[in-house]
């Protein structure tokens, strides 16, 4: 039973780094854009979208 011991313990310390991560990831923003720049649209690690920038010539008739 020693080895499933050290397992569960392997599997916490795992799951806390995990948890880190994912606070490090939140604070993080990725940017990307699309039409020559002319849309532009910024995330955070929680997959939520922080900005959405349209160019008024895209939607001009």
């Amino acid at each position: 039973m020693k080895g499933m011991g050290n397992m569960m313990k392997q599997a916490q310390k795992l799951q806390k780094k995990m948890l880190k991560v994912q606070e490090e990831l939140a604070e993080k923003t990725v940017e990307t854009t699309a039409g020559g720049g002319m849309v532009k649209v910024v995330a955070n690690g929680k997959q939520q979208i922080k900005l959405i920038h349209i160019e008024k010539e895209v939607v001009q008739q």
